[in-house]
């Protein structure tokens, strides 16, 4: 492999690098928003239970409350939009976002996989490649010291 080469898959390396680093970004992302959604379905679950509730009123702050109306939620079903729902509407809901949340994660991770893949089949061309271009200049080091 000539110097050209070795330059081309050491930039491949590194775009590589970048887009497993994005990823790694949005995985991470993406399974705080799983937690968020579970927690709240966790949320939904109690509010069947109970009267009684602790509504968040910002800055982990809560205050206790009543719940008037069980079967009455707002969910935001997109684009910022918001409607009014049944509980179980609601749990419907979340759940098929947690569901399709889910694999957008596993589509993540197996493209990092992928990527990781890729990135070691051309780390190791790059070290071969390096460690053949040194060679030579090892070999005529050797030829030198040998004539002098």
């Amino acid at each position: 492999m000539d110097e050209k080469e070795l330059q081309e898959k050491i930039v491949a390396y590194r775009m590589l690098e970048s887009r497993i680093e994005g990823l790694a970004k949005q995985r991470e992302e993406i399974a705080n928003k799983l937690i968020e959604i579970q927690n709240t379905l966790n949320g939904l679950d109690e509010v069947e239970k109970s009267d009684e509730i602790l509504f968040p009123i910002g800055a982990e702050a809560y205050v206790h409350g009543k719940i008037t109306e069980k079967n009455k939620m707002i969910v935001e079903i997109g684009a910022g939009i918001a409607m009014e729902k049944t509980l179980e509407e609601a749990k419907q809901i979340l759940t098929e976002r947690k569901n399709n949340i889910s694999k957008i994660l596993e589509n993540i991770q197996r493209d990092m996989i992928s990527i990781s893949s890729k990135m070691d089949d051309l780390g190791t061309d790059i070290q071969e490649s390096s460690e053949e271009q040194s060679e030579p200049e090892e070999k005529e080091m050797k030829l030198d010291t040998e004539a002098g």
